[in-house]
């Protein structure tokens, strides 16, 4: 059994929303109850969320989006998400960032003045940094109302063993 395998288990018994196989890119079919933000400052770009994310929501931020930073961290493209919950868990059980929070959508909705629907959007809209909301630090920062990884604790021992395992490997 793999790592992701063992994050997917865990997201179902949570009920959290169904978690399709990362090479199954699926749609987003309704309005979800919460989406990911990355804190950029924490995000160190490993590469492991864009590579589950079931929807393909999570891109490289464009050159200089954020000052200082040669290779530019991740972030989803909100509208995109589907609440999924796996780059939560893949970045706080694989890597040493723990950078993605989940955000109500009423919060981001009110937060960034946009409305969040049960679709794609029909045109393609980059991710932003959003440095200032969703970053420790940022000036209006919200961090601090995101929620982080809900499985960590509640695995077994041999779970533990297996994402620790990959974890050292990737």
């Amino acid at each position: 059994m793999a790592a992701i395998d063992v994050i997917r288990r865990k997201l179902k018994e949570e009920r959290i929303p169904e978690t399709p196989e990362p090479d199954e890119v699926s749609e987003k079919k309704k309005r979800p109850r919460e989406v990911a933000f990355m804190d950029v400052n924490l995000c160190f770009p490993c590469g492991k969320c864009p590579e589950f994310c079931p929807v393909q929501c999570i891109e490289y931020l464009r050159d200089n989006a954020v000052q200082g930073r040669g290779v530019q961290p991740v972030q989803d493209r909100f509208q995109e998400c589907i609440g999924c919950y796996i780059c939560v868990e893949v970045c706080a059980l694989l890597t040493d960032y723990d950078a993605v929070r989940m955000y109500d959508v009423g919060l981001v909705e009110d937060l960034l003045g946009t409305k969040i629907g049960d679709a794609v959007p029909d045109e393609y809209v980059p991710a932003e940094p959003y440095e200032e909301y969703f970053s420790e630090g940022g000036e209006k920062s919200v961090r601090h109302l995101g929620k982080g990884s809900r499985i960590r604790d509640k695995m077994n021992a041999e779970e533990k063993q297996l994402v620790q395992a990959e974890r050292v490997r990737g």
